[in-house]
């Protein structure tokens, strides 16, 4: 199967493979996550929260049938869409640059930061908008029932407290967070810059050399891997998320813009597994570039970009965090 990347490179239109070529080096999920197509912008499906079992019978023993259990949760889909506009007499008096180019460009670069953060805590915090799909939090609070809005990890399982409060990051820890993904070992890490220098710092304290440096059979680049897991880094992973009380952390009244202090120091480290049948996004439709060269009142060419797109947890355990972490300087 094509991923995201592979697919778009194929389009024919060259202003819009640069955009996406761009989407993915500002946004390393994008380069990494795939993306289902859909035709609907309200998204039901089942989640997976338990396996069936089975029974070991002797001879006129009644067969007990078992089929798992599954829920359904929702998600829209939304349209993330930019306007470029470049004015006709700065193209025709710049000989050196091409300020539609440079336009086009920063235009991309907030696209895909809109959709990473999205993808981080849609639907979560007091500066989220309901306009943009349910992220990595969101879904992941949904695991426990289609209408929690805390990680709970006393309740939720996928949900692993580093303390009831907060505690400095232990390699433990990050043992117990890979062990919650089921069956078998995550394909990503996904932890802010801080985490990932003193995770690196623990590996070198623990008599290694530090995390390491290897090819990702998954990504097909080089990249730092934690126990054989690539790690990815976003920027858009909050460092300022408040202690928790009791294995719980609040995100429905969580504040991105508060100031990182004591109490609200600490941070959080996804698991996830990669594909359409796991961790996912979702897509009506390819990202779309139109461009005019009459803009009404402007003396202008406008290029526009327009992405109707979201994302989905389909198994409960394909997604798992690490809470409650404390962020400590280093």
């Amino acid at each position: 199967m094509l991923t995201k990347t592979q697919s778009d490179y194929l389009k024919s239109d060259l202003v819009l493979a640069g955009v996406w070529d761009t989407i993915v080096k500002e946004s390393p999920i994008t380069k990494a996550l795939p993306f289902k197509a859909v035709n609907n912008d309200i998204i039901k499906y089942n989640v997976e929260l338990t396996m069936p079992t089975v029974s070991w019978l002797q001879p006129k023993d009644q067969i007990t049938e078992n089929t798992g259990t599954v829920e359904q949760r929702t998600t829209n889909m939304f349209t993330v869409v930019g306007d470029a506009d470049t004015d006709k007499s700065m193209i025709a008096m710049n000989p050196l640059q091409n300020p539609e180019s440079i336009d086009i460009e920063a235009k991309s670069k907030a696209m895909a930061h809109a959709f990473e953060r999205a993808f981080i805590y849609g639907q979560t915090s007091t500066l989220s908008s309901a306009k943009e799909f349910k992220g990595l939090m969101r879904m992941l609070a949904e695991l426990e029932s289609g209408t929690t809005t805390d990680l709970d990890g006393i309740n939720n399982s996928q949900v692993v407290p580093m303390d009831p409060t907060s505690v400095a990051l232990t390699m433990a820890k990050m043992d117990e967070l890979i062990d919650a993904i089921q069956p078998g070992k995550p394909d990503m890490l996904l932890m802010s810059k801080r985490m990932r220098r003193w995770l690196n710092a623990l590996s070198r304290a623990s008599g290694s050399s530090g995390l390491m440096l290897t090819d990702s059979a998954l990504f097909g680049l080089k990249m730092m891997h934690y126990d054989e897991i690539p790690i990815y880094v976003s920027s858009w992973i909050p460092d300022n998320l408040p202690d928790g009380s009791s294995s719980v952390l609040t995100i429905s009244t969580y504040d991105q813009s508060v100031t990182r202090a004591s109490g609200y120091d600490n941070s959080i480290i996804f698991a996830l597994k990669i594909s359409e049948e796991d961790v996912t996004g979702l897509q009506a439709g390819n990202m779309t570039h139109e461009r005019e060269t009459f803009v009404e009142d402007y003396n202008a060419i406008r290029n526009r970009f327009t992405w109707n797109v979201s994302a989905m947890c389909k198994k409960k355990f394909s997604l798992a965090a690490l809470i409650n972490v404390l962020d400590v300087a280093l």
